[in-house]
């Protein structure tokens, strides 16, 4: 007779957990309602359409739009957590090639290691504009 209540109330325990997760659920579904990602729906919508995933349902693309948005602000922050290191890194040949100015500057090696991270390898082609002799000068203004 005591492992029937027992169980009964293991069972409400389970059932009162549940029902919280879904109460989170739904309320943090209603709350995409209100809230604007910055990547727009009909881009979301888009590209999950092109992928062959069509919902109606605009919580499911706005969920879609959060998790792509805070996919891209890791790989940016990785990003600049590699041109930080590359900046502090002492150059060994010369110590008059250090810059002087330290701002930080993206690069497509840093972009590409952060990306690699996360399983996604990128490869961009030799006449890429990715170092300070590349391309032509700016055009001068002649007045």
């Amino acid at each position: 007779m005591m492992s029937g209540n027992s169980s009964g109330a293991a069972s409400a325990v389970g059932g009162d957990g549940r029902h919280d997760d879904d109460a989170a659920l739904t309320e943090f579904l209603s709350s995409l309602m209100d809230y604007t990602p910055t990547i727009p729906d009909e881009l979301v919508e888009h590209y999950l359409g092109r992928s062959g995933f069509n919902c109606p349902d605009l919580r499911l693309t706005r969920l879609v739009a959060v998790a792509t948005q805070k996919f891209i602000s890791d790989i940016a922050s990785d990003a600049l957590q590699h041109s930080k290191a590359r900046v502090a890194a002492p150059i060994k040949d010369n110590k008059s090639k250090q810059p002087k100015d330290k701002r930080l500057v993206l690069t497509m090696e840093d972009l590409s290691k952060a990306l690699r991270e996360y399983g996604v390898n990128l490869k961009h082609p030799e006449y890429f504009a990715d170092g300070p002799f590349t391309g032509t000068d700016p055009p001068t203004r002649e007045e």
